[in-house]
């Protein structure tokens, strides 16, 4: 049968811009682009209007100069270049092959080159090409684009769906002859394994205009089964519609797609498993790394609780003993307020108040000594009972420069137990303010000690004061510095980050803990803070004999260790470096000489 070729200009210009395959058009005069499709363009990564007008001289776009000279002497020679692997450079600078084509049309006018992005398939016979024009193009032209093209076209009548047409692409595809083709309908060959809904296709057409990108698979004559990707339009021709179909086979492409995914997928669930055994043990040792070092601290710490613990016993005892007599206070206070006006009463009252108000000074003993004295001698020359007792009180209490301001009220005491009931009140508030200061001592210790004893990989990051966390480590540590180690301090800020709070902790350890051993207990421990507007600074620095430069580089390695057997796990460093330059995004970095050690953690704020 004689084929049916649409023959308008429309016809041809819709073709040119449906196929899926890359192609442009080239004045052979001038050697610039007339036209190129969007397919064409995005190898070279420019827009239409980049490419239209230039050269590819202009746009650079050989990898090898030589391919260029190789395509013109063959164009000249034979009127045509069929599958030429060509190289080309995209705007961005990257590569990407092209199997190339092209043919000289319109009696030597132009050059119609067709090509297929081969990069990763270039196993591949099908080529993709690109077919867009503003030029006015004859029969000839669609002609040679229609038998060119690599991949299967055809052309089918839009109503009785009977093949028109088809390429010998689309025959290598479904395995029948041209001849066994025209004049049946994909029905009849029974190619369709995928159910195909023509109707919606063709409203789908009407609406758009075009379709692409639809999946299908069908049985070849053979009975094998392929999977193709299709794009479709319709065209007006002798005052009927006429369905352009043009399929590429991706048959390999999605085998291995599939095959790959299934791959990838048994890998990633064998890799998550072997993760979370990874997690659990690194979990482990982390904790185990925490609970030995916690062992260390377990004797100073009972230490540091039992002296508040004592101090709480003995006030309390003192404070209960007190309240037993309550009720003989009362009558004496009631007996010693007879004796005063009311007026005197109330000044008393109020004087007692302020009293009880007064912050509490310590003198050193040159002012207490001179204090004492001064009260004495008045209570003396006032005839107040117990003098020195009552002046020696007043200045433990830490109220003496109170009394001797307002010694116009003292002669209320003379001849009176008021002063000594007033002062014993007193003596019971300090108690408990000593009671509510070891209970804040004992809770600290207690806050401390359950902050490093706990661990939590999966908790989320917190605000998180660097400050406090460094500040619960020197607690726990306190009974062993007290004795030798000189703590400075040199908080030049007081920043917050965003981080996990049991790892910062866990940090701090380390690094005072590995000071104070590097001094054997008995040197000078300075920590550094400083903090910039993204950052914040964190120095550890003692004064012991310094890391030996042998094994500098070996100190942050897992298990590596100097200490002797038993003494350390050889994790500590390697916690601390993981956790801050892994978890919390920072660096760390340290400098040792003879004589000094120090560490420098660089935490992001965010």
């Amino acid at each position: 049968m004689t084929p049916i070729l649409p023959t308008t200009d429309s016809i041809w210009h819709t073709a040119f811009s449906s196929s899926p395959i890359g192609m442009a058009l080239t004045d052979m005069q001038t050697g610039l682009y007339v036209d190129a499709n969007e397919i064409y363009c995005s190898w070279l990564g420019r827009s239409r209007e980049e490419v239209i007008g230039k050269s590819t001289l202009d746009l650079g776009i050989y990898s090898n100069s030589n391919d260029r000279e190789a395509i013109l002497a063959r164009l000249i020679s034979d009127g045509l270049v069929l599958n030429m692997e060509v190289p080309l450079v995209t705007k961005q600078g990257s590569t990407v092959t092209i199997l190339f084509s092209g043919r000289i049309v319109e009696n030597g006018k132009y050059l119609l080159s067709a090509g297929q992005n081969i990069t990763a398939l270039k196993e591949k016979e099908y080529l993709a090409a690109v077919l867009q024009s503003e030029l006015v193009i004859s029969k000839e032209l669609f002609e040679s684009v229609f038998r060119l093209n690599p991949a299967a076209v055809s052309l089918s009548n839009a109503e009785t769906a009977v093949y028109d047409d088809v390429n010998e692409a689309y025959c290598r595809l479904i395995g029948y002859s041209r001849e066994e083709i025209i004049g049946r309908t994909s029905y009849d060959l029974n190619i369709w394994i995928t159910k195909f809904d023509r109707e919606r296709l063709k409203a789908e057409l009407l609406k758009k205009g075009w379709s692409t990108g639809m999946e299908a698979s069908i049985r070849t004559k053979s009975g094998e089964i392929r999977h193709v990707v299709s794009g479709n339009t319709i065209l007006q021709t002798k005052g009927r519609s006429t369905l352009l179909a043009i399929l590429i086979d991706v048959t390999e492409s999605k085998q291995n797609k599939e095959a790959l995914e299934f791959a990838v997928k048994e890998r990633t669930k064998e890799l998550n498993r072997l993760l979370e055994d990874l997690q659990k043990t690194q979990d482990q040792l982390i904790l185990s790394e925490k609970m030995a070092t916690l062992g260390q601290l377990v004797a100073g710490v009972a230490h540091e609780i039992n002296n508040p613990l004592a101090a709480i016993a003995a006030f309390s005892e003192q404070i209960f003993n007190r309240m037993g007599n309550f009720g003989t206070r009362l009558f004496l206070i009631k007996e010693i307020f007879s004796k005063y006006s009311d007026k005197e009463i109330n000044e008393i009252i109020s004087w007692v108040i302020e009293l009880f108000t007064i912050k509490p000074k310590t003198y050193n003993f040159s002012d207490s000594r001179k204090a004492k004295k001064a009260l004495e001698s008045i209570f003396i020359i006032l005839q107040i009972d117990s003098a020195y007792d009552l002046a020696d009180r007043i200045v433990d209490l830490g109220v003496s420069d109170f009394v001797l301001e307002n010694e116009s009220f003292l002669p209320y005491f003379k001849s009176s137990p008021l002063l000594d009931l007033v002062l014993s009140e007193l003596n019971s508030l300090r108690s408990i303010e000593s009671i509510r200061l070891a209970v804040e001592r004992t809770s600290k210790i207690v806050y401390s000690l359950k902050n490093y004893g706990r661990f939590d990989r999966n908790e989320a990051k917190a605000d998180i004061n660097i400050v406090d966390t460094i500040e619960t480590v020197l607690t726990l540590y306190q009974n062993k510095m007290k004795t030798g180690v000189e703590c400075i301090r040199l908080y030049n800020a007081n920043p917050t980050i965003s981080g996990y709070p049991d790892e910062l902790i866990q940090i701090w350890t380390n690094l005072i803990y590995n000071s104070l051993q590097a001094m054997s207990f008995k040197g000078t421990l300075t920590i550094q803070i400083d903090e910039t507007e993204k950052e914040v600074e964190v120095r550890v620095k003692d004064n012991g004999p310094g890391i030996p430069q042998a094994i500098q580089k070996r100190i942050f390695e897992p298990f590596y260790t100097t200490k002797e057997k038993g003494e350390g796990t050889g994790l500590g460093l390697g916690i601390v470096k993981q956790s801050v330059e892994e978890r919390h995004r920072g660096r760390i970095q340290f400098h040792s000489e003879p004589g000094y050690t120090e560490f420098f953690v660089i935490l992001p704020k965010f």
